[in-house]
């Protein structure tokens, strides 16, 4: 309604011009034919001609609206999407950044626009994401790359970035002068590869400690890795797993002491393990506090056992 009222303020200004601009063409041109009928046709003409302006307004009114409405969908798609939206020129300044990007970066987006991308990646990763960028305006094709972000000392910041590692999927504008890239946050992914990798790496130690001796012995070639629930393999998730198979329930703070770590770490942890319908998790107000109690599901009891049991076939025990 107030656009309607605005679009019609408009037209109304553009109106009062029009007439002023008729009075004064009227001063220089006063001779008109007083034949009454030229002043019917004139007249006729004159109504004929306000219909198809006030027609045409209305189309126009109706047009504006219409790029009005497309144009806040746009916004709020691009502002509002999960993913970050990056604008970038050859020399890799930020032109347009969406809020979801300036989060990634942890700085506000009103402090982004001339700055270079790349003085927020690790300086050491700098040059995988210069060797991209040049890739893209260079040949035109997609490019991607993963790189850490700078850690700052001074900024509050600092703890958050330390290992905040991110995607970039960049593609080159339609006139070759601009590169859109798309920043994914894939720090949990990475940590979950890590505490992988690291797990894989001391079962196989014990492994072969255990197989000292043993030429008969199963060979490590033979077990497959892919088989390991690769949700289940964290020291977090499979401490709260744990604990769960034993208590059968217990609520947020309960766990997080057995565990031993942070409220936002373990948040993270039993969100993923909710995602993967290995336990579920209930609103309770205990003591007058909200807390969540979460309890080990059959999906998330059969894992466990089958997790424990292909570890056990990999130690042979």
């Amino acid at each position: 309604m107030t656009r309607k009222r605005s679009s019609l303020a408009d037209f109304t200004i553009l109106r009062q011009q029009a007439e002023a601009q008729l009075r004064a063409t009227k001063k220089k041109n006063p001779d008109i034919s007083n034949s009454p009928e030229e002043m019917q046709r004139i007249i006729h003409e004159l109504a004929v001609f306000q219909i198809e302006l006030e027609m045409q307004q209305d189309e126009l009114l109706q047009t504006r609206l219409e790029l009005e409405e497309s144009l806040d969908c746009y916004t709020e798609l691009y502002d509002f999407a999960p993913l970050g939206y990056v604008t970038l020129d050859r020399e890799g300044r930020i032109r347009k950044v969406n809020l979801s990007a300036s989060k990634i970066l942890g700085v506000d987006r009103s402090h982004l626009t001339g700055d270079r991308l790349g003085g927020f990646i690790a300086t050491e990763e700098l040059p995988i994401f210069n060797a991209m960028l040049t890739r893209v305006f260079s040949t035109r094709d997609h490019g991607s790359c993963d790189v850490r972000l700078q850690r700052d000392e001074t900024s509050s910041l600092a703890e958050v970035l330390q290992n905040r590692t991110v995607r970039i999927d960049a593609a080159l504008s339609n006139d070759g002068e601009e590169c859109r890239a798309v920043l994914s946050d894939i720090s949990m992914q990475k940590q979950v590869e890590r505490e992988h990798n690291a797990l894989m790496d001391r079962l196989i130690q014990a492994r072969r400690a255990k197989s000292i001796g043993q030429p008969n012995g199963t060979a490590l070639a033979d077990f497959n890795h892919q088989l390991i629930d690769k949700v289940i393999h964290s020291r977090i998730r499979f401490a709260a797993l744990s604990y769960l198979y034993t208590v059968e329930q217990a609520g947020f703070v309960e766990i997080k002491k057995q565990v031993r770590t942070t409220d936002g770490n373990l948040s993270v942890h039993m969100r993923m393990l909710e995602m993967a319908g290995y336990v579920s998790g209930d609103k309770e107000v205990q003591s007058r506090k909200p807390q969540t109690i979460y309890s080990l599901t059959p999906k998330g009891h059969d894992a466990f056992i089958q997790y424990k049991e292909l570890l056990g076939t990999f130690l042979g025990t």
